[in-house]
């Protein structure tokens, strides 16, 4: 059984460059002076260490990555 999509927050140093915010069109972005945060579903692990590879790639400062909490009530699992 597949477990659902994770909430994720990822804050970067700086603004994020229009080509990577092309490839973001899933995940909300917003500026928050000096940084920017994204924010939205992430499939699996995979998904979050390939975004994170990716703002590395470009030379961005990762500040901070953090899963949200679930919405849903108990039964929802072990995050991983």
């Amino acid at each position: 059984m597949a477990m659902p999509d994770a909430t994720y927050q990822v804050r970067v140093s700086g603004v994020i460059p229009d080509e990577l915010l092309a490839e973001l069109r899933d995940l909300t972005v917003s500026v928050e002076p000096p940084e920017t945060v994204l924010h939205g579903s992430l499939p699996d692990q995979s998904a979050v260490v390939g975004l994170i590879s990716r703002i590395h790639g470009l030379g961005l400062r990762l500040i901070e990555v953090r899963r949200l909490p679930a919405q849903d009530g108990p039964g929802a699992g072990p995050p991983f």
